[in-house]
This record gives structure tokens, C-alpha cells and sequence, in this order.
């Protein structure tokens, strides 16, 4: 008898196509075989909807999916016996989240299939079986619906406190006002002519209505006081004014030269525009007088004109004076005139600036006198020779000769900015390259026109060199 050997184990899942299972026709005794893989089973998702079968694994294996409900609220999901129930909760449907306009599941209520006879209030009713024609509605007392006729013109159902409920009733006119009642109508006029307290506009305005004629805001009723122009000129005056051309009053915007005018013949005093004084404790304000912001573009914004009033005859102009606030015992308000980088503070036309009773000061270490229009000349021949420069300050370059040692040397400088009581400062740059000779430089004769000035070598020994050395000068006068 052959040997039986131990047979190896085949897993399911490591099954190919080379392992077959061999069959014999018990009739014809013909051996077949059959491939192992074509004895495992398969499913096919069949339709365009949602698929229970998932999957095959370990070859026989079947995979279905499970059934849920995922608003365990609306719908539930049981298996009853070899069935799978799934049941609608009717009370878990919430008719705010459905669209009616769709599904239309509320049509209205029939109150002839459910109310009979007359429909009561809590029924959403009225309680009423008939109403007369213009009646209105309203609660004549708790849970009960009452009617009035509003048949006279300009009726109205109005409260009323003593019994509870509106009455029918007209509107009644109180002063100043007209009341006239029409079909369908009710109108309402004033006739103001005086008020009885004070009139708060709010945010609405009072028309003076230009385009109907000149009217103003009087103190006693005649055509004087305030009046705006349609295109919001605004002018003040008395005795019936002509505008915008009122002499002596006071005009905003008007056409004539002067925009704004104090004062008149009437009142002939001095006038301060002057920012309200704080309550106590409280800072004062600043009052800012400013020309218009130019709009856009590369134009000039607009300039602040301060005039004092012209002389007649021979009379002085009005002066112009601008004073910083006084204070009893701190620090008084200074006056500061900004201007800009570019151009700084500047005094147009010949005219001058004087400081009355205080000091040039000068706060920045960088910054000092700068006199832009100084000028230059040079002497000819010698030291002898005179030059002439009409400049209050400026530089004199020295002939190019040597100066002997222990010798002076002068020339007259004619000058028309130079007085007799001049302040004349020189200093000498001396370029002369001899060692030990240094030169001084000095003036003397000082009249109006013109000086002297001296140079001095003071070496005992040896000249100066041929260099030009130059005089630098400043004239300080002592009136224009």
C-alpha cells in the first residue's frame, strides 16, 4: 500500500488560479477539473441609487451595509423579525423648517366646516353679527368688541381716559391753529403770530424765503435785524437797510467791498471780536481767523489781510498791534509768526522793523544774522587809494602790495549808508605769508558819506607779502 503523505494547508485568501479541484463523470469515468477561485461567490451593485453591498474579503466573505437613522427624532429604524422597519415620528417634524409656498400642507382654514354661528373672540372672531356701514372697531371692554360710526367729517376715534375706550370725536383747534375738517380730510393750519415758549427747531430750519421778498428776524417786528439773501448772504442792520450796500452795518459775504463791517454812525466806539470767556476753572478757547483752503489742483490757498484804517489829510494810518495775552503772576502769551521753510519770515516793500523796548534774540545755535545783498570791492594801486561800496556790510579786498613794518597805511571808504554816529565793525583777513608781521586793521574820521580806515604792520622788522589780504565791515546806524 503507497505512503500517505501529510497535505499542506490552503488558505481562502491565498487561492490562484493554478489550484483546481479534480471531478469524475461517474458515467463516462472522464476526469474534469475545476479552478478554486471560480467556486468563491460575488455580487454586482446593480441600479443608479444607494448600494448595500460593499464588499468581498477572505474570498467568501460578503459585506453589507447597515441602516441608520440620522434624526433618531423624525426617524426610526428597528428590525421586527426577518424585516427591517423604518417608521416616520410625526411629532418630531418642526412645520418652521418646511416651505409651505412648495408643499402647501396649510391652505387656510373653512370656519364654515368648524364654527358655527357667530364667531367668538377666542375663536379669533369678532362677536358681532353685523356691522353698520363706516364702523370701526375697537375693545369696549375685556374680550368684547365694540363699533362706532365715524360719520360726521373729520372724525376720529380717540382715547379716552374716563371710560376706557376711544370716542368719536373731532379734533379741536387750540391758538394759532385752524382746524378744517372735509370729506375724507382733515386740514390743519397755523396762524402764528406770537409764541408762548420757546421755539426749539431741532434739526430743521427756519426759511426766511428770500424768493417772496426780503424778510427778517426783528426785535420789534419792523423790517430790520437779520436777513440771509436765497443764496445765504447774511446781513445785519436797522432803520430798514438797503443790502447788500448797508454803510456801518454788519454783513457777511456781501457784494460790496468791505465783507465784514462794525459799527455805525450810531455807535461810533472802539468793537472786539473776542472768543466766549470759559466758567470758571476752565481754559480759555482759541479763536482762529483762517483763509480758505484752496480746493484742489496747484492753486494758492487763500491769505489774512490785517489793515489798519487810512489817514485823511495829513493824519497818521491806523497801527497795527498784536499783543500776547498778560497774566498776574506766570508767563505772558508770546506773539509767534510762522512761516514757511522755504520762505521764512519776510518784510516786503522798503519799510523797516523796529524793536521798541527789547532784544533781538536769536535761539537757534545754527542760526544768526544773514545779510544776502553784502558787497564786494577791490582797492587799486596801494593801500592808499580810496574805494567806494554803498552796502551796509560787505568785503574789501587790499591792493596786492607789501606794507612796510612799523608803518600805517589809509584810504578813505566812501559809503552812502555810513552816518556820523555809525558803529563801523572791521576785521582784517590777512593773507600776507611774512612771519612775525601781522596786520591791524582800524577806521577813524567817521562822517556821514564816508571814514577812514588805517592799516597797521606792527613788525619791528620785515615788510608784508604782495598777497591781497581783504577788510571784511559791518555799519550799524543808529536811525534810518
Amino acid at each position: 500500500m503507497a505512503e500517505i503523505k501529510s497535505l499542506k494547508t490552503l488558505a481562502k485568501a491565498s487561492a490562484s488560479a493554478n489550484d483546481v479541484l479534480l471531478v469524475t463523470n461517474t458515467s463516462t469515468n472522464i476526469a474534469t477539473k475545476y479552478t478554486l477561485t471560480n467556486l468563491f461567490p460575488s455580487l454586482v451593485n446593480k441600479g443608479s441609487g444607494q448600494q448595500l453591498f460593499t464588499s468581498l474579503t477572505s474570498k467568501n466573505q460578503l459585506n453589507f451595509k447597515g441602516i441608520r437613522s440620522n434624526s433618531s427624532s423624525k426617524i426610526s429604524v428597528v428590525t421586527s423579525g426577518n424585516d427591517i422597519a423604518i417608521s416616520l415620528i410625526e411629532r418630531g417634524i418642526d412645520l418652521n423648517n418646511c416651505n409651505n409656498a412648495n408643499s402647501q400642507f396649510s391652505r387656510g382654514v373653512n370656519f364654515n366646516k368648524i364654527v358655527t354661528g357667530i364667531n367668538s373672540i377666542s375663536n379669533g372672531g369678532t362677536g358681532l353679527s353685523t356691522l353698520a356701514k363706516g364702523s370701526v372697531l375697537f375693545a369696549s371692554d375685556l374680550n368684547t368688541m365694540s363699533s362706532a360710526t365715524l360719520a360726521a367729517n373729520g372724525q376720529l376715534l380717540i382715547g379716552n381716559a374716563t371710560n376706557g375706550y376711544p370716542s368719536a370725536a373731532t379734533l379741536t383747534a387750540g391758538s394759532n391753529v385752524t382746524i378744517t375738517n372735509g370729506a375724507g380730510a382733515i386740514t390743519i393750519a397755523a396762524s402764528l403770530s406770537g409764541l408762548a415758549a420757546d421755539l426749539d427747531c431741532n434739526t430743521y430750519d427756519i426759511n426766511l424765503d428770500h424768493a417772496a421778498g426780503r424778510s427778517w428776524l426783528s426785535g420789534d417786528g419792523t423790517s430790520e435785524g437779520v436777513s440771509v439773501d436765497a443764496d445765504g448772504k447774511v446781513f445785519i442792520g436797522d432803520s430798514t437797510p438797503t443790502v447788500p450796500t448797508i454803510d456801518g452795518q454788519l454783513h457777511l459775504c456781501g457784494a460790496s467791498t468791505n465783507a465784514l463791517v462794525i459799527g455805525n454812525t450810531n455807535d461810533y466806539k472802539n468793537h472786539t471780536i473776542k472768543a466766549m470767556t470759559a466758567a470758571g476753572g476752565i481754559a480759555g478757547l482759541t479763536l482762529t481767523i483762517q483763509g480758505a483752503d484752496a480746493s484742489s489742483g496747484n492753486v494758492a490757498g487763500g491769505g489774512i489781510l490785517i489793515n489798519g484804517g487810512d489817514a485823511s489829510g495829513s493824519g497818521l494810518g491806523g497801527n497795527v498791534a498784536i499783543y500776547g495775552g498778560t497774566s498776574p503772576s506766570g508767563t505772558v502769551g508770546s506773539v509767534r509768526m510762522y512761516t514757511s521753510a522755504t520762505l521764512g519770515l519776510s518784510v516786503n516793500q522798503a519799510q523797516d522793523v523796529t524793536v521798541h523796548a527789547g532784544s533781538l534774540i536769536i535761539s537757534g545755535a545754527a542760526e544768526g544774522i544773514v545779510h544776502t545783498n553784502s558787497g564786494t570791492v577791490t582797492q587799486a594801486t596801494d593801500h592808499t587809494t580810496g574805494v567806494t561800496l554803498n552796502t551796509t556790510s560787505g568785503v574789501i579786498t587790499l591792493a596786492a602790495v607789501a606794507l612796510a613794518a612799523a608803518t600805517n597805511a589809509e584810504f578813505t571808504f566812501t559809503n552812502s549808508t555810513i552816518q556820523a554816529d555809525s558803529v563801523i565793525l572791521l576785521t582784517i583777513q590777512d593773507e600776507n605769508t611774512t612771519n612775525n608781521a601781522q596786520l591791524t586793521v582800524a577806521t577813524h574820521t567817521i562822517a556821514g558819506g564816508s571814514c577812514k580806515i588805517s592799516i597797521h604792520n606792527p613788525a619791528a622788522t620785515g615788510s608784508t607779502s604782495t598777497t591781497a589780504s581783504k577788510i571784511h565791515f559791518l555799519v550799524i546806524n543808529n536811525s534810518v
